[in-house]
């Protein structure tokens, strides 16, 4: 039962999330403590030794300071024995990369040999280059000088004094030993030894030291080296140490805890990943659909930028600490993600069987073998019967002491030709059945190869026929009705016109009914003249012809115009207008004359066919990408014709075409919107008529 209820409870998906991120904070605190110990602590050894006085680094510190001040007396004695050019006083060709280079690029010019007298020539001939030399020599010295000393006084609370006899290096002006052996901590070179106190750890003096000892013990040099720690710097040094070991200890408990945690809550997710409490079934993420040795390289590639741009990071610390602590937390909480996510990725494919399976060497192997599989079992004819007989001929040779085996080789080629040979009757069947004109027929070929495709061919060839055949005929008729739309709306005028005129004709100019006829010829007339310019503005919109002049377009302003220019034809119809826009103010990318003529034709074609009386809703509404304006209206007559033909030319919504209107609004109005890349779309609910443009919104 508890285990059950364990079991349940490990696997909820907010515990999981929790370990995990447990875990990426645990890394990450314990990375704090890390860098917070390298940042402030100087004395690691401070961690296994409490007393500072009993340490290796005490000594070593002591050691260290009479190592530097015997370099100094031999090197550079002073920083007025380095001006006045002491240092490079007795300098040679070998004891500088600068004159080996010099002296090399002379030989070379003057093809010279490297002896005695080439050395002499090159001395007296580059003495200007020489001095410049040895100018940049001093400058260096006098900076490596300056840098020990710096070094010797830092921390402070060293005193110290060394001769040689003739030069001196001191910052106490003190030469009495006795000075220096009364303090607690102190090292003291002269010819009665080498004293150290307190002399903890082991020897760590240079090999020129010894030398020097050996040599000042045996009384050959003069050379006497005293350096103690005062009590105001040992007790500064005590300070640090402490504060170390505080910090040390205090960082390595918060590191070690972490990692426990890190290791349990790691152990756990590797156990629980891919479970949940439904089932015991492994159930993938949205990671896993990477490929394991993908995963595997991806992994091996963070824990190397890891090492790589770790120290780069690292330096970020010479211009602000707290950028750099910032940084480096950043990366290790990224990199630590990733990591765990690809690591568990790769546990979920071990746990499911899929790690060899869905590795990406695995698919490219084994797309290449069904490559080569589909090429043998799929490909030409020709290339199939030919290998065929080969291989028949190859084991009818090979068998012909075993006559048992030509038996099954034999049947198993007759029943491949008959499959192949029975497909190909198949086909022509099929074909005769197409050639009668049944387009319908499709032909079947079971399983793949050549005769599959070439089935496939035909089958798609008799679609194409059939629709080319159903276009062809669709496009007839239009014809046809275009033919009859256009005689009909040119010859009604027409004939008004023909008969008045007679009518004028016969009665005369003066007659009472003259006034009345010119109204009638007048309308004629410009209804005429009204067919003929949407008939050249319709061939002109589906040429392409028209180059539209794209702007910014305030929608809400356009309508509002139009509406306004319209409003004596509003108040006639007797419609209502309903105009609504959500979003205030919408623009959009468009030509505004070739638009203000669309909305112009659709709103015309509310006046023709609208409802007496009745409602229109303009409604004006955006997206992000888009600006959409739709039309709504009652229709006043039975709306049965489909929406895609009202679009064409010569189509009215009614049938008897007893209205006015030449049916190329909708045409052109389509063709316009076409011209601004916009989309016309019409829609019908029974008598509800909705027409709707669409243009990129301008951004």
């Amino acid at each position: 039962m508890l285990a059950t209820k364990w079991k349940t409870y490990s696997r909820k998906p907010v515990i999981k999330i929790s370990a995990f991120v447990l875990l990426v904070v645990c890394f990450l605190i314990g990375v704090s403590s890390a860098l917070d110990i390298y940042l402030k602590v100087k004395n690691y050894e401070s961690i296994t030794v409490k007393n500072y006085l009993e340490s290796n680094t005490l000594s070593n510190e002591l050691r260290y300071a009479a190592n530097r001040l015997e370099y100094v007396l031999r090197v550079y004695k002073s920083g007025d024995y380095i001006l006045s050019g002491g240092t490079v006083s007795n300098l040679d060709i070998e004891d500088s990369w600068q004159l080996k280079n010099l002296y090399s690029n002379f030989i070379a010019e003057n093809g010279l040999e490297d002896n005695y007298d080439s050395r002499e020539r090159f001395w007296a001939e580059k003495s200007r280059e020489v001095e410049d030399v040895k100018k940049i020599i001093m400058k260096t010295d006098l900076n490596n000088y300056e840098q020990i000393m710096n070094e010797l006084n830092k921390p402070g609370g060293l005193v110290y004094h060394a001769t040689d006899g003739k030069n001196s290096v001191t910052n106490t002006n003190n030469p009495d030993k006795h000075y220096y052996k009364i303090q607690n901590v102190y090292i003291l070179i002269d010819r009665q030894g080498v004293e150290l106190n307190p002399e903890n750890g082991y020897s760590s003096y240079s090999s020129s030291l010894l030398d020097a000892v050996e040599d000042i013990e045996g009384g050959r040099t003069k050379t006497a080296i005293y350096a103690a720690i005062t009590d105001e710097g040992l007790l500064s040094r005590v300070e640090r140490w402490n504060s170390d070991r505080s910090i040390l200890i205090k960082g390595s408990t918060i590191i070690v805890f972490c990692g426990m945690l890190m290791i349990m809550c790691f152990v756990y997710l590797t156990v629980v990943t891919g479970k949940t409490m439904e089932n015991d079934e492994v159930h993938m993420a949205a990671v896993d659909k990477l490929y394991p040795d993908v995963s595997l390289l991806l992994i091996t590639g963070i824990v190397a930028l890891g090492m790589i741009r770790f120290y780069e990071v690292l330096d970020i610390r010479f211009t602000s600490e707290i950028l750099m602590i910032f940084a480096m937390l950043s990366l290790a909480a990224l990199l630590a993600s990733a990591f765990l996510s690809l690591f568990y990725s790769i546990v979920r494919h071990i746990k499911n069987g899929t790690l060899i399976r869905h590795s990406m060497i695995y698919s490219i192997l084994s797309s290449t073998l069904r490559a080569i599989i589909k090429v043998l079992s799929s490909g030409p004819l020709m290339h199939k019967s030919m290998a065929a007989v080969i291989a028949l001929a190859a084991a009818s040779f090979y068998s012909y002491k075993m006559p048992v085996i030509i038996i099954p080789i034999a049947l198993l080629a007759a029943y491949y030709v008959y499959s192949k040979v029975r497909k190909f009757q198949t086909i022509q069947e099929g074909l005769k059945v197409a050639k009668t004109g049944d387009y319908d027929f499709k032909i079947n070929i079971d399983g793949e190869g050549e005769f599959s495709r070439l089935a496939d061919d035909i089958n798609s060839i008799t679609s194409g026929l059939k629709t080319a055949v159903q276009s062809e005929v669709k496009s007839e008729k239009l014809k046809t009705e275009l033919i009859t739309n256009v005689s009909h709306d040119i010859k009604t005028p027409l004939t008004s016109i023909i008969s008045y005129v007679d009518l004028l004709k016969r009665e005369g100019l003066s007659s009472p009914n003259a006034s009345k006829y010119l109204d009638v010829l007048d309308r004629k007339s410009n209804r005429l003249k009204i067919l003929t310019e949407d008939l050249f503005e319709a061939a002109k919109a589906t040429s392409g012809s028209i180059e539209p002049d794209f702007e910014r377009v305030n929608v809400n302003a356009l309508i509002s115009q139009i509406l306004g220019e319209l409003d004596e034809k509003i108040h006639e119809s007797k419609l209502t207008f309903k105009v609504t826009s959500s979003g205030g103010r919408v623009f959009a990318r468009a030509d505004g004359r070739l638009l203000s003529r669309v909305m112009e034709n659709l709103l015309s074609n509310i006046f023709k066919y609208a409802l007496q009386e009745s409602r229109v809703y303009i409604d004006i509404s955006q997206t992000e990408k888009d600006v959409s304006v739709s039309f709504k209206n009652i229709s006043a007559y039975e709306l049965n014709i489909p929406v895609d033909e009202l679009m064409e030319r010569f189509k009215r919504g009614d049938e008897s075409r007893s209205s006015e209107g030449n049916g190329l609004g909708l045409a052109i109005a389509k063709s316009l919107m076409e011209i601004q890349e916009g989309i016309l779309e019409l829609s019908i609910d029974g008598d509800l008529f909705k027409a709707e443009i669409r243009l990129a919104r301008f951004i």
